[in-house]
């Protein structure tokens, strides 16, 4: 077996343009147009150096493949200009895979290998001058079978006698993957080329270039001009790691006309540049958290970024940067604190709705005040710019609330440890906090109250359209005790009965929709005081563990008409009260039996009704007779029973109650 001793190294162009990293997009669909327009800009610098603005030219031509379409598919791209043409150095370079001889310019040598990837074929013509005379080269690129070389149909002649320098690079058709990828609309096409261009056409830095659709002509420097409301440039100082000395980074403040439609999927972008071309995008929405911008409001941002330190790292295929990702993250910080200075006045803006609607928040939610007494600051320090609702602003107050009180109680653990000047200081800290929180607590209290007392009062006004009744009673019964079918035990935050009077706040429950068998040992009533499903019945309440009064309500269906000395509402409490004095002992709210009702035990009865004529005769023969003092109500007292009778109509429960709470509202602006 003959040993092989040869040492030339083996390239596959096929299976590099394989495994070259294009996905189609409709981005990657272009990216070999940028690559050709790229090497366009090259060659007008190199023939006309710093004349090359004045004297460039570039046409890129759209080429439509034959439909019936108003708008068809594109077929691919004739990409003209008057640059220095593939003379002998740089026909050597074109041949040659991973060039170096355009490093300078940004040149990676790779970007022609795109155009073997997404195009089937492509046709270079080009004129160019050497050794006195002029020439022209001429040849097709694509993909050959067997690893054979892709320039096929190589020519070199002499010119003809009007020779015009430069080349001509015809891709066509497309690789049928990314045929349908690649956008129709000749304005988007023109919006994708400006963006990869962007650094260019941001200085001005642009020979006249001319896209051509059929009859129509753009002048792309033009198209770029008419939407660009304005264009700053700053130069930044970005420290990508702490202790490290800062790099230098340019970057131009654009608004953008938001017709021009640079990306899709979002407003506002930061752009970063390596050798003269986008290489990555980052959406900054979220930071900035604004809409469309300008004197018109029709405007986007972008924030161009570009230096020597992002053009010394990047890759190949100038599809990312080599630097760490982490030294990428802290550009890109930089690069949005820096778009948010230069958008202040719209930010402000963004700041100034956030605080209305965060005070907005906290008048109805005064829980959060001990978190947003300083509303700008908590509004800068913990809300995003992206934060618009009331929804969003009320999640984020509630995590801060939430953050404080665990910070509390960390405080709280500590006080163990340390010296007793820091323990001073943080018991004064965690006193202060807690303080804080309580003063929210029973703000919160106090605005519950308020909507509570709105809402009976619009259950009561409310008027059925159709039959000219009152909102049914179980809703205005709900609102005071919630309905419970189950008759289970209520404890004092889940009822209102401080509408009725304050003093019943932490009373509890006896029992509801049972027969009073159910809870006293020795009574054989059957009657139910059962509210769970209509008025015009009894519920019992008293306070657990103490001898103070029980308390027996008495709703009336609101609107009621007809009443009669046989079911006089006054005569149906102190029947209740006969009931549960001589019904034994009775189950408390957690089933043990408690002690009978001694004869020492006031019952105080409530009964609320809207008054009618024959509620008021009804109620004036009974022991109620008594007016009260502002004339609205009865009252009486029933020594046998030992129980105090109040009658009163829902508009003097409801007065009487937002009177007795007005300070309360007041202090919290809230009549």
């Amino acid at each position: 077996m003959k040993t092989d001793t040869s040492d030339d190294f083996q390239f596959s162009l096929a299976g590099r343009v394989r495994n070259l990293g294009f996905a189609p997009s409709p981005l990657n669909a272009l990216f070999p147009l940028f690559e050709a327009i790229a090497n366009a800009f090259h060659a007008i610098e190199a023939r006309w150096d710093r004349e090359a603005t004045a004297k460039g030219v570039i046409t890129v031509t759209i080429i439509r493949s034959s439909s019936d379409d108003e708008n068809p598919p594109v077929a691919g791209f004739l990409i003209e200009d008057n640059g220095i043409g593939l003379n002998t150095d740089n026909w050597r370079a074109f041949r040659t895979a991973d060039t170096a001889s355009k490093i300078s310019r940004g040149g990676k040598g790779v970007g022609r290998l795109s155009w073997l990837k997404v195009f089937q074929n492509t046709h270079v013509n080009s004129s160019f001058s050497e050794g006195g005379s002029t020439l022209h080269r001429s040849f097709d690129f694509a993909v050959a079978q067997n690893d054979a070389s892709p320039l096929i149909g190589h020519e070199l002649r002499l010119a003809g006698e009007t020779p015009t320098i430069g080349t001509k690079v015809r891709l066509e058709p497309y690789v049928q993957s990314y045929s349908a990828h690649c956008p129709r609309k000749v304005d988007t096409i023109a919006a994708h080329i400006i963006g990869h261009f962007l650094r260019n056409f941001a200085s001005y830095e642009v020979p006249s270039f001319t896209l051509v659709d059929r009859a129509e002509r753009i002048s792309l420097l033009d198209f770029y001009s008419s939407n660009v409301e304005s264009d700053t440039p700053e130069t930044l100082k970005v420290v990508l790691e702490p202790g490290e000395e800062p790099i230098d980074v340019d970057m131009y403040h654009i608004l953008l006309n938001k017709g021009l439609r640079l990306h899709d999927g979002g407003k506002h972008w930061n752009l970063y540049v390596g050798d003269g071309r986008v290489v990555r995008d980052e959406k900054i929405d979220n930071q900035l958290g604004l809409g469309y911008i300008g004197e018109n409001s029709d405007s986007v941002y972008i924030g161009l970024v570009s230096g020597d330190y992002l053009n010394g790292h990047v890759n190949q295929e100038r599809t990312n940067f080599t630097f760490r990702e982490d030294d990428y993250r802290s550009l890109h910080q930089a690069a949005v604190d820096a778009a948010k200075r230069h958008l202040a006045p719209y930010i402000e803006q963004v700041r100034t709705k956030q605080a209305g609607i965060t005070l907005r928040v906290v008048r109805e939610n005064p829980q959060f005040l001990a978190v947003a007494s300083n509303i700008p600051a908590f509004v800068e320090e913990h809300l995003s710019l992206n934060a618009k609702s009331e929804e969003d602003i009320y999640i984020e107050l509630a995590r801060q609330r939430r953050r404080k009180q665990r910070e509390t109680k960390r405080e709280i653990k500590a006080l163990s440890a340390g010296n007793a000047s820091e323990v001073v200081d943080r018991v004064q800290k965690v006193a202060s906090a807690i303080n804080s929180d309580k003063k929210a607590s029973l703000a919160e209290y106090v605005v519950k109250r308020k909507e509570i007392l709105d809402l009976l009062d619009s259950s009561l006004a409310y008027v059925d359209p159709e039959k000219r009744d009152y909102l049914r009673e179980e809703i205005v019964h709900d609102l005071i005790i919630p309905i419970r079918s189950d008759g289970e035990a209520l404890d004092y935050e889940d009822h209102n009965l401080w509408i009725l009077d304050d003093r019943l706040a932490f009373y509890s429950y006896l029992k509801s929709d049972k027969p009073f068998t159910t809870f006293l040992t020795d009574s054989d009533s059957t009657r139910e005081p059962d509210v769970a499903v209509v008025f015009d019945r009894s519920l019992a309440f008293d306070r657990e563990g103490t001898d103070e009064p029980i308390i027996i309500v008495e709703f009336k269906r609101p609107g009621r008409p007809n009443y009669s000395h046989s079911d006089n509402p006054v005569t149906q409490v102190l029947e209740y009260v006969n009931i549960m004095r001589n019904g034994g002992a009775f189950k408390d709210r957690t089933g043990r039996f408690r002690k009978p009702i001694p004869p020492s035990t006031r019952f105080i009865c409530f009964v609320v009704a809207d008054f009618t004529p024959k509620l008021v005769e009804v109620v004036s023969m009974s022991i109620a007779q008594n007016k009260s003092a502002d004339g609205e109500g009865y009252f009486g007292f029933s020594p046998i029973h030992n129980a105090v009778v109040e009658v009163l109509p829902y508009n003097k429960l409801l007065h009487d109650a937002r009177l007795r709470n007005e300070a309360f509202f007041a202090k919290l602006g809230l009549n």
